[in-house]
Order: structure tokens, then C-alpha cells, then sequence
């Protein structure tokens, strides 16, 4: 027993006694540590950069604009399909709105001639969308062409009582030019026919 504790002592002795690690081995672990930390920063710095650039930069840009005319041409394809013959001035008003350019000048030309036929015919039409495309977006010259698909329902108004109403699926073609105070507008309309 008394070899046990002398050895026991012996060992204890040499823990306590026990010389610090070689200055080597210290500076070896600080340089891995510092060679991992300096990676992590370059990694933080590139990836923010990268992040940066994607979140603010030309295809950023380009997102927003490509979703911009996207609901837009959505809104407007709604408005163009959609006319109640009770408030045939409100509706003719968005249609305005809703155009520039030619399109525009259409509307204002020949404003009264669709008000009075729509009142004499007392047909309502009202839209409800289906679905939209972005065919082409010019970013840098503020264009785009889409084509959309509405639910048209109509009904007309015969001596005095409604008539059934009618759906029928209208594709349309716009053409749509970025005005610089009001957003997204169409300068040409046009169905497409099947």
C-alpha cells in the first residue's frame, strides 16, 4: 500500500509540477485563431458586398420595375373590360386613368359616342382577372407589352329587367409606357383573337 500512495504521490507531484506548454504550441493555436477569424471577416465583408449589390443594384432594379408593370397591366386590363352604363362617366374616367399616348387620345375623342352607346344599350361588363404576362420590359426606355386574360361577365338591361348574365374569357394585348408622375400606363389596347 505504501508503494500505491508513494507512486500516488509521485504522480500528483508531477501534475503540480507540470511545466506550461511550449511557447510554440501557444503561438501556433493564436495564428489558427487569427487565420480563422480574419477568413470569417473577409467571408462577412464579401458576402455583405454581394448581398448589397443584389438587393440594390441593376437586377434589383430591374425586379422592381418588372413587378411594378406587372400590376399595373393586372389593374389595367380590369379597368378596360369593366363599364357600368349606370355610371358610364366614372367608369369612361378610368379608363382615362388608365391610358397615355394614343390610347389616351382614343378615349378622350370618342368619350361621349361609348357613353351614349353604353347608356342606350344599358349593358354593364364587369372583369375579373385571370391571369397576366409580361411579354417584353425595356427597363431603360420605360416599355413593356403585356397580355392578359379576364372573365368578362355582361348583362343588359331588357324592358327593365336584367338579363342572364354572360362570361366570356377576352385576351388582351397591352402596350404599356412608365409616364414619369403617374406609374405604368397603356398607350395601345388590343384584343387577341383566337
Amino acid at each position: 500500500m505504501r508503494a500505491l500512495l508513494a507512486r500516488r504521490g509521485a504522480s500528483d507531484e508531477g501534475v503540480a509540477d507540470a511545466a506550461p506548454a511550449p511557447a510554440g504550441r501557444v503561438s501556433l493555436a493564436t495564428r489558427v485563431a487569427a487565420v480563422v477569424a480574419g477568413l470569417g471577416l473577409v467571408a462577412s465583408v464579401v458576402f455583405g458586398a454581394m448581398w448589397w449589390t443584389a438587393a440594390h443594384g441593376t437586377a434589383a432594379r430591374t425586379a422592381v420595375t418588372r413587378d411594378e408593370a406587372l400590376a399595373a397591366a393586372r389593374q389595367i386590363a380590369v379597368n378596360l373590360q369593366t363599364l357600368d352604363y349606370n355610371t358610364v362617366d366614372k367608369g369612361l374616367a378610368t379608363w382615362e386613368a388608365s391610358a397615355t399616348g394614343p390610347l389616351l387620345a382614343e378615349f378622350k375623342k370618342n368619350q361621349q359616342q361609348y357613353a351614349d352607346q353604353i347608356r342606350k344599350a344599358q349593358t354593364t361588363t364587369n372583369a375579373r382577372l385571370i391571369d397576366t404576362a409580361l411579354a417584353d420590359l425595356d427597363v431603360a426606355a420605360g416599355k413593356a407589352k403585356a397580355v392578359s386574360s379576364v372573365d368578362v361577365t355582361t348583362t343588359q338591361m331588357v324592358n327593365g329587367v336584367p338579363s342572364l348574365p354572360i362570361t366570356k374569357q377576352v385576351r388582351i394585348q397591352l402596350s404599356l409606357v412608365r409616364t414619369p408622375d403617374a406609374g405604368w400606363k397603356a398607350d395601345a389596347a388590343s384584343a387577341i383573337r383566337s
